[in-house]
């Protein structure tokens, strides 16, 4: 009678695919929340350097190499940082940590360049990880126009 009854049990298939379910939602959540992720720090990436790049063009047109007034540095320096500001899409200006404008002359053949670096605090949608914020960087170089 009881080996009757265990023999019914374990031949029953109600409920498997709500268990199945249950064991495989979590990954298949994860995977996806994962994959959303990934892309969204590829497209913030993405931004940094294309701001990066157009912070530098605005410093190649615009920068008088011949000035070393340092007023003139501070003034040129922020108009760099407001052409790089107006191309960032979709993300926060405040989470922007550092922005640096870097003008090399090289000793050899005086050459001048001008670099454009830009830090980002990214913020993770997942906020259980042990790593909630990333650091992202865009930077760009390029030769003064003389």
């Amino acid at each position: 009678m009881l080996f009757k009854k265990l023999n019914k049990i374990s031949k029953n298939s109600d409920g498997a695919t709500m268990i199945e379910f249950a064991f495989a939602a979590p990954v298949i959540i994860l995977l996806t929340f994962g994959f959303f992720q990934f892309c969204h720090i590829l497209f913030t990436q993405a931004i940094l350097d294309y701001s990066a790049a157009e912070a530098t063009r605005y410093a190649m047109v615009n920068f008088d190499e011949g000035n070393i007034d340092d007023a003139y540095i501070y003034e040129i320096k922020l108009a760099i940082r407001t052409a790089a500001e107006e191309s960032f899409t979709l993300i926060d200006n405040s989470k922007v940590t550092d922005f640096d404008v870097v003008v090399v002359t090289d000793p050899s053949d005086m050459t001048k360049t001008v670099g454009v670096t830009i830090q980002y605090n990214y913020a993770l949608m997942i906020p259980f990880l042990p790593l909630s914020t990333i650091v992202l960087k865009g930077s760009s170089e390029s030769f003064l126009v003389q």
